[in-house]
């Protein structure tokens, strides 16, 4: 008995140890401090990106629609010249209303396209299309400046209405010309993966034609312009300058032949003067009011405006000098700051839109990408400031359509401070 006791105590052992074995151990719970916070930077990103996107398409549309209201109600600038400005407004302030919003949504859906297949078309050539006009604006601005610039008079007959809008609606049919290939079959796209992203067609040949038409031949037309602009800018600045130290010198040559006879006809008149007297002379005082009048008269004031003429012409050359090396100086600046800005927006995009279809492992990062497209859309909003505050009466216009109290109050004080 003692023995299937024991026994049974044994097999009753064995299979607790055997249960307890194949059980499972549930998992430990690891405690909520040892796991790390989610990180904020994303959403700081999302934030800031977001206020970024949304400042520069209000700075592209106020900029732009000041320039088209100042053009059509400031009276110093309803001139025909102007209205390239306003067809340039035109294409950035569409850029700003139908293709940045785009972009922001977009970003805020983390890259991925909701819109569709169909609306994605569409929006690239809008994008291409705008931009493009944009551009080609520029580029018929600096050409009308310099048929200005180089047959002045010829041009200001030629510079009609008629002829301005011509340019114009040639500006856009190129435009048209170089963006619409895509959506009626130049293209490589495929709707499988239009559905969650849309970007521009990389169509090597595309890619090619397009970049050439709509930026670097641009490019290239606007450098040499600007450049020949320069050159005719500063040999008239200097031809001026040249002709009014001529007719300075030549003056002032006249002035000193003409003070030199209003001497010798005084003392000839004097002598005549002497002899009408019978061998007597005039009184003291006669004498001296008689030579008064002719030094007063003719002499004396000669001599006075010959002597500041002879101390001045080398003072007024020298101002007349500043002023022109400043003339120059300001329009090499404003070569060069109009020049800059559109390359520095510009560039970074198209060189990265042409390299990627002929080079497969070279990859941008998305953010990168995206930067280089904003800042393509950043020369819309500059457009405004570089085309219309660099000039005087687009500042007056500003001036008077944003802070019109202040304009009329220092009209006023300007009216009571005439005699």
């Amino acid at each position: 008995m003692v023995l299937r006791a024991i026994d049974s105590i044994r097999d009753s052992v064995i299979n607790a140890s055997s249960a307890v074995s194949t059980t499972t151990v549930p998992p430990l719970d690891i405690p909520m401090t040892s796991m790390k916070p989610p990180s904020i930077i994303p959403t700081v990103e999302l934030v800031l990106g977001t206020i970024t996107y949304l400042v520069i398409i209000a700075m592209t549309i106020v900029g732009n629609t000041l320039v088209v209201v100042a053009v059509f109600s400031y009276r110093p600038l309803k001139k025909v010249q102007n209205y390239f400005l306003v067809s340039l407004a035109a294409s950035d302030l569409a850029v700003a209303i139908f293709v940045m919003p785009l972009h922001v949504v977009t970003f805020l859906a983390g890259g991925k396209w909701l819109l569709g297949v169909t609306v994605c078309q569409f929006f690239t050539t809008a994008d291409i299309l705008l931009c493009t006009s944009s551009i080609l604006n520029l580029c018929a601005i600096a050409i009308d400046r310099y048929w200005a610039i180089h047959n002045p008079i010829n041009y200001a007959q030629k510079r009609t209405t008629k002829f301005v809008c011509m340019v114009i609606a040639i500006v856009w049919v190129l435009s048209m010309l170089i963006s619409v290939p895509p959506i009626i079959g130049w293209n490589n796209w495929q709707e499988n993966m239009m559905e969650d992203s849309c970007g521009l067609s990389t169509e090597k040949a595309f890619v090619v034609f397009s970049a050439a038409g709509s930026f670097f031949l641009p490019l290239l037309v606007m450098v040499v312009v600007y450049v020949k602009i320069f050159i005719s800018a500063r040999q008239r600045i200097r031809t001026n300058r040249g002709r009014s130290a001529l007719m300075r010198i030549q003056n002032a040559e006249g002035d000193d032949d003409y003070r030199k006879m209003s001497i010798k006809r005084a003392s000839v008149e004097s002598a005549r003067t002497s002899s009408r007297t019978d061998g007597g002379s005039l009184p003291k005082d006669e004498t001296t009011k008689h030579m008064k009048y002719h030094n007063n008269g003719s002499c004396k004031v000669k001599v006075k405006e010959t002597k500041e003429d002879e101390e001045n012409p080398t003072a007024v050359l020298r101002k007349r000098e500043k002023i022109s090396v400043a003339k120059e100086k300001r329009a090499a600046k404003t070569i060069a700051v109009i020049i800059f800005v559109f390359s520095f927006c510009w560039l970074p995009f198209f060189v990265a839109y042409v390299i990627r279809p002929f080079c497969e492992t070279c990859k941008l990062h998305a953010k990168v990408e995206q930067a280089f497209t904003w800042l393509g859309y950043i020369n819309s909003s500059l457009n405004p400031f570089l085309y219309g505050i660099l000039n005087l009466e687009f500042r007056r216009a500003f001036k008077k359509i944003l802070c019109p109290k202040a304009v009329l109050e220092q009209r006023r004080r300007r009216m009571s401070a005439q005699p």
